[in-house]
C-alpha cells in the first residue's frame, strides 16, 4: 500500500526531524545544575580555604611577622622568645617543642555550638623553632586538619604554607593535598590546590584596612556530584580587606575557569571591585548570576 503525502505534510515531518536533532544536540551539552555543582563546589573550597588561612594568621596575629623565635617578647603562658597565640574561647590550644619543631594544636573537640557558629576537631600545626634568616626569608607550616570545623563545613587533610622574600616582599605559597570538604548537606568534595598569595598595601603600609590580598592558582577536585573538575584562576582573585565587614571573605574581581571531561569551560567572574558576594557563572553561551550565602 502506497502512502501519499502532500508538500506541506513533508515539510512538516522534516522540521520535526531536524528539532529532534536540535534537542539531542542540545542535549549532550552540560546541564544548568552541572555547571551551579562545579561552581559551587569550587566556591566551597575557595571559602574553606581562605577560612582556616584566615584564621591561621589570626592566631599568630599575622603571619607575614612572624618569628618563633623573636630574641624579645613573651608567649601567653610566660615563655620567652615566643609570640602570644590568640585565645580561642571554643578550644583548648597548646603548644610544646621537641627536636627543633613547635607543634601547636588547636582543639575543639566534638562538635558543638560555640560563639554563634559549630566548631569541632583538631589542628595541627608544625614549624620550625627557628626559621632561617637568609636571603629567602623562606619558613615552612604543615597543618593537618581532623574534622576541622569552624563554621556549617568541616575540612580534613594537609595543608603546606611557605612564606618568602620576593622583591623584598612576602609572598605566601600554599598547597593543600589529600583534602576534603564535608558540605553543610553532608557532600564531600577531595580536592588538592595550590595557591601564590601576596599583599598590596596600596601605598600605605600602615594602613592595613585598605590592602588588598591577591590570589592565583589551580585545584583539582572531584565534586559532590562525583565528577571531577579543574579550576585555574585567570585573572587575579583580589579580596579587600575594607569589604570584610559586608563581604567576609569573598573576592570581589577576578576570574576562574573551570573544565570538565568533554565538556565546555566554565568561567566564573566576581565582578568589578564591588564589596558583595555576587558572581556570574558562564557556560555555553549561558550566564547565571549567583549570591553566595
Amino acid at each position: 500500500m502506497k502512502i501519499k503525502m502532500s508538500w506541506k505534510s513533508l515539510t512538516a515531518a522534516a522540521g520535526v526531524a531536524l528539532m529532534l536533532i536540535a534537542c539531542n544536540k542540545e542535549n549532550t551539552g552540560p546541564t544548568p545544575e552541572e555547571e551551579i555543582i562545579a561552581a559551587e563546589d569550587n566556591q566551597s573550597i575557595i571559602d574553606e580555604t581562605e577560612a582556616v588561612f584566615t584564621y591561621n594568621d589570626e592566631l599568630f596575629g599575622g603571619l607575614s611577622s612572624l618569628r618563633e623565635s623573636a630574641e624579645t617578647g613573651t608567649d601567653s603562658a610566660g615563655n620567652p622568645g615566643k609570640r602570644p597565640l590568640k585565645a580561642d574561647k571554643c578550644a583548648t590550644v597548646s603548644r610544646t617543642e621537641s627536636n627543633g619543631i613547635i607543634t601547636i594544636v588547636v582543639d575543639y573537640g566534638t562538635a558543638k555550638q560555640c560563639e554563634g557558629r559549630k566548631v569541632g576537631g583538631k589542628m595541627t600545626i608544625q614549624i620550625p623553632v627557628k626559621p632561617p634568616r637568609d636571603a629567602s626569608g623562606l619558613f615552612t607550616q604543615n597543618i593537618t586538619y581532623e574534622n576541622f570545623q569552624r563554621g556549617p563545613r568541616i575540612i580534613n587533610g594537609k595543608h603546606t604554607i611557605n612564606l618568602a622574600l620576593e622583591n623584598g616582599r612576602v609572598v605566601t605559597k600554599e598547597d593543600f593535598t589529600e583534602t576534603t570538604i564535608t558540605t553543610e548537606d553532608g557532600k564531600t568534595i577531595a580536592f588538592s590546590s595550590t595557591k601564590t598569595r601576596k599583599e598590596d598595601a596600596k601605598g600605605t603600609p600602615l594602613n592595613r584596612a585598605d590592602d588588598e590580598i591577591l590570589v592565583t592558582g589551580s585545584t583539582t577536585a572531584t565534586g559532590s556530584d562525583g565528577k571531577t573538575f579543574k579550576s585555574t584562576i585567570t585573572k587575579v582573585l583580589i579580596t579587600k580587606i575594607a569589604c570584610r565587614g559586608t563581604g567576609g571573605i569573598f573576592p570581589v574581581s577576578g576570574t576562574i575557569e573551570i573544565e570538565r571531561p568533554d565538556k565546555p569551560k566554565t568561567v566564573v567572574d566576581y565582578g568589578d571591585g564591588t564589596c558583595d558576594r555576587t558572581y556570574t557563572v558562564t557556560s555555553d553561551g549561558k550566564t547565571i548570576t549567583k549570591i553566595r550565602k
